[in-house]
């Protein structure tokens, strides 16, 4: 397995030898677009949503500086799923990775191949998980370019979490362990910056998506990160206090403090893309766009003695809400918090729409770009909710779950998987589950009415399992 060490890694990406992109035909002056991923990373864990025990100010900077959508969903919370949708504006049913592992289909659309088509250069950077298991394990991480879908100048790997010790694939497809980095996502900045630079250099309109892994496990966070939190300092939310053994809230309180310090890690990482787009000149000239594809329970949902503390997949509003700021001096309303309901199958067409682009018919979502930038915009009566393989591979035993859901914005409900019902409004932190409370049963009626419309209108091929999952009126 070779090496290369920091230099000349950097001097291999300026000439081009991991598989930099060609020169392409320059562009009228066009926003350049910079879409910032994060891994597992939940909606309130931001400052600037509510949650003064995490420092992120430079993620608090670009909400002040541009819109924050406080209500946008995963609709599938998962890895893969979640980045097939983001990369296509198809529900998984429709891009083919229902669950992690599996290879997106080749024949869908994508808003960087609409990005590369309209004359941008695209850069790739970070976590992909879309391209399956169509890698030999001897290239591991290795995304053959046929999966890359319109991202030309290409740095991501397939999936694989490692922060400490790090990696880069060449063109070849080789694992080439990287000499004088000790964290990652400093890696991958400065690979986005060397893009940017010269892109910028050669007067070429860009897109660059920077996915970093963190704060998904595992729990590996600089130690100037990890000593700005005390595990016993953390204030617990009702989902949390008295719910857990003794013990078990120790290693809770471990977990957030790792949690906590990889977020803070990574908006530093943030706020050196940001001060880089100033650096070059380019801020005003350019939208930023920052999301993760899923959150994490963190303790919620847990047993008291037993089962995992960290997880996703599921309808709880620590798993499925994640966070949605987008920034564009002179563009983007500033300091604008918007409570739409925003499906993550809306962000490929948002991203097109900001940058004055036309998502295809294939993309089912809404543009959120109007309430950017005019503070008025499309609106949804509730998102639906699904995770997990086709329902005869679940039952066989071959999948990773299986569930269907709604929210609205104030009640989730699933009862295919889960069967739970939750009242945001009376109940934020779900602590009473009223899927079988007789009272409700009117609630539960127009919700499952709602949810097989949904169904129906994506497309969704266990449509009918959602419809045969309605529960008994007496529950």
């Amino acid at each position: 397995m070779s090496e290369l060490t920091r230099r000349e890694f950097n001097s291999g990406l300026a000439a081009g030898l991991l598989g930099a992109a060609a020169g392409r035909p320059s562009a009228a002056r066009v926003p350049n677009v910079l879409v910032i991923q994060t891994d597992q990373q939940r909606w309130d864990a931001l400052n600037c949503a509510g949650n003064d025990q995490i420092r992120t100010p430079n993620l608090d900077r670009l909400a002040a500086e541009g819109t924050r959508f406080s209500r946008c969903v995963s609709s599938s919370p998962v890895c893969g799923p979640f980045r097939g949708t983001f990369q296509t504006g198809l529900q998984p049913f429709g891009h083919g990775v229902f669950v992690n592992g599996v290879p997106m289909r080749l024949t869908v659309p994508s808003f960087a191949q609409i990005f590369a088509n309209r004359g941008y250069a695209t850069s790739y950077v970070g976590k992909w998980h879309l391209s399956g298991k169509t890698s030999a394990p001897k290239r591991y991480g290795f995304v053959p370019p046929e999966y890359r879908f319109g991202w030309q100048d290409w740095h991501g790997y397939e999936t694989g979490h490692s922060y400490f010790r790090v990696w880069a694939v060449d063109r070849n497809g080789n694992r080439v362990r990287l000499r004088g980095y000790d964290w990652e996502p400093t890696m991958q900045t400065e690979v986005a910056l060397g893009f940017i630079k010269r892109q910028t250099r050669e007067r070429q309109p860009w897109l660059c998506q920077v996915s970093y892994g963190p704060p998904h496990e595992p729990e590996e966070c600089p130690e100037e990160f990890l000593e700005q939190y005390a595990p016993d300092a953390f204030r617990l939310t009702p989902d949390l206090a008295n719910r857990l053994s003794p013990e078990r809230e120790v290693r809770l309180r471990r977990r957030m403090r790792a949690y906590y310090g990889q977020v803070t890690a990574v908006d530093h990482e943030v706020g050196r893309l940001i001060e880089g787009l100033s650096g070059l000149g380019v801020d005003r000239d350019t939208i930023v766009f920052f999301t993760s594809d899923h959150g994490d329970v963190l303790g919620s949902h847990c047993g008291r003695d037993r089962g995992k503390l960290r997880w996703k997949n599921a309808p709880y509003a620590n798993a499925f809400r994640i966070p949605l700021i987008v920034r564009a001096p002179g563009r983007v309303r500033a300091g604008q918090v918007c409570d739409a309901l925003v499906d993550s199958i809306d962000l490929a067409p948002t991203l097109l729409g900001l940058a004055g682009l036309s998502a295809p018919p294939e993309m089912p979502g809404l543009s959120q770009a109007n309430w950017c930038t005019q503070g008025t915009g499309p609106t949804r009566r509730a998102i639906y909710l699904n995770g997990g393989a086709p329902w005869r591979a679940w039952r066989a035993g071959d999948g990773q779950g299986h569930w269907r859901g709604v929210w609205d914005g104030r009640w989730v409900y699933a009862p295919l998987g889960f069967k739970v019902l939750y009242d945001h409004e009376a109940d934020p932190y779900e602590l009473k589950n009223r899927f079988h409370a007789k009272s409700l049963a009117p609630e539960r009626e127009r919700l499952h009415t709602l949810m097989v419309a949904l169904a129906k209108h994506y497309g969704d091929p266990e449509a009918s399992a959602v419809l045969g999952s309605r529960p008994k009126r007496s529950g």
